[in-house]
């Protein structure tokens, strides 16, 4: 818990910041730090850049139902983002039956006016996601493609408030999802309002029975109910995941909930008109929803772990023990496609796939230090913590080789650079839990002599930091969390006298990788879109978004 003269803020002592803070080398620094910021946010002349948070916590709503039916543009462009939204195959998109959402897509094109507002809310958020994909892989940036994202997240505001979301009813959840994840994508650090938003899409879940698995109510058809299941899996894994990133327990327990794991099929295994379920498909069978069954195991004992860590009582270490063998047990299960290859072995596997195995491999390695970061503490120097120590600094060193890994193949050329739109801001607060990890158990080995820091581990520790050093000074101009990062490492290891490294210099030291170690818009508006810059028609848009856009 930090106090400020403005304030409180929490977070748990497995977040990142938490791990930070009990380093004293920094916490007098970043006390005061932390305090000047507050008060400059208190300030009643101060003025947030960006807006004060997700656009449906604070969005007055003046438009109408014609007004956001002319916002939509011309079919031709809208085609290409639903394709775009559908081909992604994230998270956001398996909760939607591509053949359903195809036949209702067919429908409002033939009447708009009869649509409801949910669905064209659930529209305009595949849009504004399809926008954002293109935005994070545009070589040049387009600034028009951002203000279009912004102007799909104002309309699926608009869409939700207009059709009183609060009351459920269907495409409602499906909405929020992709709001909640367009928000995410536009968030560069953790954001107390995507947690509250998260809270209400929770809530909405729950007093829509989706936490009950289906099977239990005989008016739901085999179709809704395995869509409810995706849904569910879905909410989870966000809760789970923004959680984390917050420091926070998450929100949703596994004894409150029956609902099943979904099935691996394909949407064209099944329909509205399906009168019993195909059996799952087996798990050599690579399907649209095969990487969210596997996150969702690793997520089901993530869970777990987050639960005992967030308990106030003390657990005994059998416990730790325990989930731990089931973490790795949960990992050795894998479908074959998501179990780690070096990018050496898996010069044939879609980039998709690799960074999919990347985000679970750093899943493992996140949950490995929320069981074992305790046992790092002076106070539990005996032999029998031994292995939590070690899995605790292991985990924490893969964590920063796979931050190297990523952002050396999302450049120009790289294995993962047709990807790099997957990159969302949740997983910077996985690497900021491994390098304050490695600062922490540094400073240890420093001042306890009983901390065993063998010559090699320490020389490999200081080139993760240093080489993670770069990396860190080229996000800080963009997310406060890498500014903080900065500073850290600066003061730790004199990274910023001794390397003098700017945002713009990518070198870095002795490369260690996994590898090496195992608004009424008119059709003139979108003449960009469609390949002709008009610059009035880019001023006009801008003005429409405000303060919406930093000004």
């Amino acid at each position: 818990m930090r106090m400020y003269s403005h304030g409180a803020n929490y977070v748990s002592s497995v977040h990142w910041a938490a791990v930070l803070d009990s380093i004293s080398e920094l916490k007098d620094h970043y006390e005061k730090e932390k305090e000047e910021e507050a008060s400059m946010l208190a300030s009643a002349a101060y003025i947030s850049r960006d807006g004060p948070g997700p656009r449906l916590l604070y969005e007055p709503v003046q438009a109408t139902r014609a007004d956001i039916l002319a916002s939509i543009p011309p079919r031709s462009v809208v085609d290409r983002l639903v394709s775009r939204y559908f081909n992604a195959h994230g998270v956001a998109s398996v909760v939607l039956h591509s053949g359903k959402f195809l036949r209702e897509y067919e429908s409002f094109w033939q009447d708009p006016d009869v649509t409801p507002l949910a669905w064209i809310g659930l529209l305009f958020s595949i849009m504004c996601l399809a926008t954002q994909c293109q935005q994070m892989t545009e070589e040049p940036a387009n600034p028009d493609t951002l203000v279009r994202a912004h102007v799909f997240r104002e309309r699926t505001v608009h869409c939700l408030i207009l059709g009183e979301f609060t009351r459920g009813g269907a495409h409602v959840l499906e909405t929020m999802i992709n709001y909640c994840a367009s928000e995410v994508f536009m968030c560069k650090d953790a954001d107390t309002g995507v947690w509250l938003l998260l809270g209400m899409l929770v809530q909405l879940a729950l007093s829509l029975g989706y936490h009950r698995d289906p099977q239990n109510f005989l008016n739901i058809s085999p179709f809704t109910g395995e869509m409810r299941r995706r849904m569910w899996a879905a909410i989870m894994q966000i809760d789970l995941r923004i959680a984390s990133q917050m420091g926070l327990p998450r929100l949703l327990k596994s004894q409150q909930c029956d609902t099943l794991e979904p099935r691996n099929l394909f949407d064209s295994d099944f329909d509205e008109a399906t009168l019993d379920l195909p059996p799952s498909r087996p798990e050599t069978e690579v399907t649209p929803i095969l990487y969210n069954l596997a996150k969702n195991r690793i997520d089901g004992i993530g869970g777990l772990i987050s639960d005992l860590i967030a308990d106030t009582r003390e657990h005994p270490y059998r416990e730790i023990m325990e989930l731990d063998r089931k973490l790795q047990e949960v990992d050795a299960l894998l479908p074959p496609i998501f179990r780690w290859q070096p990018l050496n072995q898996s010069l044939m596997v879609p980039p998709q796939i690799v960074l999919y195995r990347i985000w679970l491999k750093l899943a493992v390695q996140r949950l490995t230090i929320w069981l074992h970061r305790k046992y790092l503490a002076p106070s539990h120097a005996q032999v029998r913590y031994k292995y939590s120590r070690n899995a605790c600094v292991q985990a924490a060193m893969k964590i920063l080789e796979f931050q190297q890994l990523i952002d050396e193949e999302t450049q120009p050329g790289g294995q993962l650079h047709p990807v790099r739109w997957m990159l969302t801001p949740l997983i910077q607060s996985t690497y900021l839990l491994g390098m304050s990890v490695l600062c922490y158990y540094v400073q240890l080995a420093r001042r306890t002599p009983d901390v065993p820091l063998d010559t090699d581990t320490d020389a490999k520790i200081h080139t993760l930091l240093r080489n993670s050093y770069p990396l860190w000074l080229r996000s800080s101009t963009i997310s406060r969390e890498a500014r903080e990062a900065v500073e850290h490492l600066s003061l730790m290891l004199g990274l910023g006298s001794k390397q003098g490294v700017s945002p713009a210099d990518e070198g870095l030291v002795h490369p260690i990788t996994p590898q090496d170690s195992a608004i009424s818009l008119d059709q003139v508006t979108w003449d960009a879109y469609q390949g002709n810059n008009n610059t009035r028609e880019s001023l006009f848009m801008l003005d429409l978004l405000g303060v919406y856009v930093g000004t």
